[in-house]
């Protein structure tokens, strides 16, 4: 016999599949046409830095002052350049702009792809070696780059901060609790609820219960899609188990024994329901997913393969963490299958590990940004192909930046960071304050090159989360501390 203890912890698994699942194809009533949101979380605290290297004149935000503190680790001011094909795609089955001596190590610093502004003038920010996809779609306008971002309560300055009239976010430079506040969407509180699932929530009260979107990770169990009465659905990425319907048959025949406990006539229910589910999508995976093998990539072979040493420039099968790849290659699935479903709206999560880069910067961060360049670029072919591109828009964030200055070998927890959205609605360019890199200086938090954030997380999500359909209403009770900040929309969604 079950005791409570044996279904609290049985039903905690079955409740992720089967609390949203009765409206896992439900229609919506009020809003036409389909939207999704992808949430690519770069875990440990990206170094944006030598993501998207400064390359304006301005002596204080610009490269001079970038190279100097980043003696170590700083990306070289060489410009490089991108082949594309007639049909305007990128191409690098001639050789790859990055390649140096077949060494990860200079490819990483080697040089940057520069960006112009609307007028022609230098965008202010170069796009790493590593990263030509992403310097592509950047080039294409179809890539909104924020600036100096960041988990911040209110604008505040760094003379507030010292003079204690302002409180930065608890346990700043805490792996766990930033990242913790920055799937909250509120800074100042580590709630229990994501933001993901608190938009859902409401979606759910508003539809009188018949919520007709879905949180769903590819990237294992997440706080942004913790809601009070909604939860997420958990896929491997490699797809749903095919042996559900195996699973479903044992279980059947399991409830035919006398059971006479209420928490267990329950927990009976649910698990059925939950493979009832399961089932409905490992048909469609099965049967209605798209096929992308016929679609290349920029080397010239089938979306979402992993490129060859040879054509990575490298002997060593490390060149590149292709992690990404699969991660990004289901979301393209399930939204196209969601969609022809009949929902409306969708927020998926991925995990990118492994940007904790305090040593070996130059082959760690090396191989996170070819993989995550790699990854971005099939994943928007994909959704070109799929007709797509307008619907989707993927969002990039992290615990936090890394230091200005490096340690010798690599950089240290810091504070604000530059991140991007991409995606066929959004609207290309530079957005937010570029900070003051010089050590010390009034955008330095602690005098150890940690940036004090002039954007937040706050405002750059709620500007994705307003093109996804919400109200002002609906915005002020998912992200309690936009009201603090005078702009409310960063501008960069159509």
């Amino acid at each position: 016999m079950q005791t409570r203890r044996d279904f609290l912890k049985l039903s905690a698994t079955a409740t992720l599949f089967t609390l949203c699942s009765s409206q896992l194809y439900a229609q919506d009533s009020v809003n036409d046409g389909y939207k999704a949101i992808v949430v690519v979380y770069l875990a440990g605290g990206n170094d944006s830095l030598n993501m998207f290297i400064p390359s304006s004149s301005n002596t204080k935000t610009g490269y001079s002052n970038y190279s100097k503190i980043r003696q170590n680790i700083a990306v070289a001011n060489n410009p490089l350049s991108l082949v594309v094909d007639g049909n305007g795609d990128l191409d690098l089955s001639g050789g790859n702009p990055y390649a140096s001596n077949n060494s990860l190590i200079e490819a990483y610093t080697k040089g940057f792809y520069t960006h112009q502004d609307g007028n022609g003038n230098d965008l202010g920010v170069a796009t790493n070696a590593l990263m030509p996809e992403l310097a592509h779609l950047v080039n294409k306008n179809k890539v909104a780059i924020i600036q100096n971002c960041g988990n911040i309560i209110e604008p505040t300055t760094k003379a507030e901060f010292e003079a204690k009239t302002k409180t930065p976010p608890p346990f700043l430079f805490a792996h766990n609790h930033q990242t913790k506040l920055t799937l909250n969407g509120e800074a100042s509180f580590l709630d229990y609820t994501g933001w993901g699932g608190r938009i859902f929530d409401r979606y759910n009260t508003l539809n009188g219960g018949d919520i007709y979107g879905m949180n769903i990770s590819v990237g294992g169990v997440t706080h942004l899609f913790d809601g009070e009465s909604t939860s997420p659905l958990l896929i491997n990425p490699n797809g749903p188990s095919k042996y559900t319907r195996i699973n479903k048959t044992l279980y059947q025949n399991y409830l035919q024994l006398p059971r006479r406990e209420m928490l267990t006539n329950l927990y009976n229910k649910l698990r059925v329901h939950s493979f009832d589910m399961q089932n409905t999508i490992v048909n469609d995976w099965q049967n209605n997913a798209p096929d992308f093998s016929s679609l290349t990539n920029a080397y010239g072979d089938s979306l979402f393969s992993k490129p060859s040493n040879t054509q990575l420039s490298q002997s060593s099968p490390t060149f590149a963490d292709t992690a990404m790849l699969k991660q990004l290659e289901a979301v393209a699935k399930l939204a196209k299958i969601g969609k022809d479903r009949g929902l409306k709206r969708e927020i998926f999560y991925v995990n990118d590990g492994g940007y904790d880069t305090h040593n070996n910067q130059s082959q760690q961060h090396a191989r996170k940004l070819r993989g995550l360049s790699l990854g971005i670029g099939d994943f928007y072919k994909a959704l070109v192909s799929m007709g797509m591109e307008n619907e989707v828009s993927l969002l990039i964030t992290s615990d936090f930046g890394r230091s200005t200055g490096d340690n010798g070998d690599g950089t240290d927890h810091a504070w604000g960071g530059s991140y991007f959205t991409l995606g066929g609605a959004v609207k290309g360019g530079l957005y937010g304050t570029a900070p003051d890199l010089t050590l010390g200086s009034d955008d330095d938090y602690t005098k150890k090159g940690r940036l004090l954030p002039t954007t937040s997380n706050t405002q750059y999500f709620a500007t994705v989360v307003r093109w996804f359909g919400l109200d002002e209403t609906s915005l002020d009770a998912i992200f309690p501390e936009l009201k603090n900040f005078p702009v409310k929309d960063l501008g960069f969604m159509r």
